[in-house]
């Protein structure tokens, strides 16, 4: 009995931290996008919330590593954020009653009938989404990396520190050696040594059985979003997506680089939680942008907290997340012939740029640097990166290219001849980003090596 109580109290504290949470969280972009829809606001809520809290805890770890202090004090500074927000859409809840529940949407729910097929897929989309939720959490027990993200973990719980003592010897040595020194701007094992820390679950276990339990259902609601949009709130459509989706997931362990061996087998690890979450949400926000067209550029809010919780997660997150802002924010400003929303969004992408200069410019707390050398170091590996004279050749090839999308764009578009404006400039695209001189040399510099 007193196994099942702590099964059971365990998941009711994971179940606060990643649903009620998040939740609750996210009821403050409900309110501040004017979601509609009973459904698309909880689910809108879920995912966003729990981005923003990701987010919170990538705001206060980073300094709180940098000044030395202990897991106690971050967890006590992260209470204090947690019961103030909590305060203050409490304050909201009162002010606007029924921010969650429409009478509009419960009048045609109603005349609404739900037919046979929907429903058959729709029980079946929920058993294959709780059998892949089930089989990590009771299951399946890989230790994959225990050595290098748990035992940071553990060191952290139990000596009460953040990242000071070495993940394989245990010894003292402070964050600025070897591997450890990139998780001071991606801590994601701090933000899981919290988690421990409040739910008093031991971190092995609670990384390989509580957590995969919770974010595989929370990604299959991101992607449950995804789809209501692309079939345009075709509930019997949604449904079969995210069963072919689960199908796709469960029968392609072809290797461990797969997204789905990182998704039902390492979903606990940083780099999987980017792959799994972090991108299908930053596409989930370029479409609500692009669907709002000139009207307001309230979704690209989100995109500020996004940035956060990617650096916080990993290393991938700090460069994917602003290469994908970056490229929708520069289509998106073509297409619209907006500078505006263009800058906006690229403003997003700050965070995780500043996050990157950090780490590889070498400013580092308490270590004086050559601030010249740096400088030097990073033009040097800005010049190896595109390539030299060749590469430089082909970004300037890029930008013409950009260039002529623009004038284009406007052209067309103010001549309203939609399919040669969106034909000509993907010829032209294809023509300078592809062109087979410069294929090979791309290739490797952007699609080799890369481990999730």
């Amino acid at each position: 009995m007193e196994c099942w109580y702590m099964i059971y109290k365990n998941l009711l504290y994971t179940g606060m931290l990643f649903v009620v949470l998040p939740v609750w969280f996210g009821l403050l972009w409900v309110w501040y996008l004017k979601i509609e829809g009973t459904v698309r606001k909880l689910c809108n809520a879920w995912v966003l919330g729990l981005a923003s809290m990701f987010a919170s805890g990538q705001i206060l770890l980073v300094p709180m590593i940098l000044g030395k202090r202990t897991l106690t004090e971050a967890v006590t500074l992260w209470k204090i954020f947690l019961v103030i927000v909590s305060i203050v859409i409490m304050v909201i809840l009162i002010r606007r009653c029924g921010i969650l529940v429409t009478v509009e949407n419960k009048l045609e729910n109603k005349k609404k009938k739900a037919g046979a097929w929907k429903i058959i897929f729709g029980i079946l989309a929920a058993a294959l989404i709780l059998l892949q939720a089930w089989i990590p959490y009771h299951y399946q027990h890989i230790d994959d990396d225990d050595a290098r993200y748990v035992s940071e973990e553990v060191s952290a719980v139990v000596h009460d520190t953040l990242l000071v003592d070495d993940p394989i010897t245990d010894e003292y040595m402070y964050w600025d050696v070897g591997e450890v020194r990139k998780d001071v701007t991606s801590p994601w094992t701090m933000y899981v040594a919290m988690c421990c820390k409040i739910t008093g679950i031991a971190p092995a276990v609670f990384s390989h059985t509580f957590f995969p339990f919770f974010m595989i259902i929370i990604c299959y609601v991101l992607y449950g979003m995804i789809g209501n949009v692309l079939f345009r709130g075709d509930a019997e459509k949604t449904a079969l997506f995210l069963i072919v989706l689960s199908v796709f997931h469960i029968w392609n362990f072809t290797s461990t680089h797969t997204l789905s061996a990182m998704f039902l087998l390492r979903i606990w690890q940083g780099k999987a939680i980017v792959a799994g979450f972090i991108l299908p949400l930053l596409m989930y926000l370029f479409y609500q942008i692009f669907m709002s067209e000139k009207q307001s550029m309230k979704w690209a809010a989100p995109l500020y907290a996004l940035s956060f919780a990617a650096a916080l997660l990993s290393g991938m997150g700090i460069i994917m997340a602003p290469v994908m802002m970056g490229l929708y924010g520069l289509l998106d400003g073509i297409y619209h012939r907006n500078l505006k929303r263009m800058l906006c969004i690229w403003i997003a992408a700050l965070p995780c740029a500043v996050y990157m200069i950090y780490y590889t410019a070498g400013i580092l707390k308490g270590k004086r640097t050559d601030m010249a050398a740096d400088f030097y170091s990073i033009l040097d590996n800005f010049k190896n990166f595109i390539g030299g004279r060749t590469g430089l050749f082909h970004w300037c090839l890029f930008c013409l290219a950009v260039v002529m999308l623009f004038f284009l764009g406007r052209k067309y578009q103010e001549e309203k001849q939609t399919v040669r404006f969106l034909v000509w400039p993907t010829i032209l695209v294809l023509l300078f980003l592809f062109n087979p001189l410069f294929y090979r040399y791309v290739g490797s510099r952007f699609f080799a090596g890369v481990y999730w």
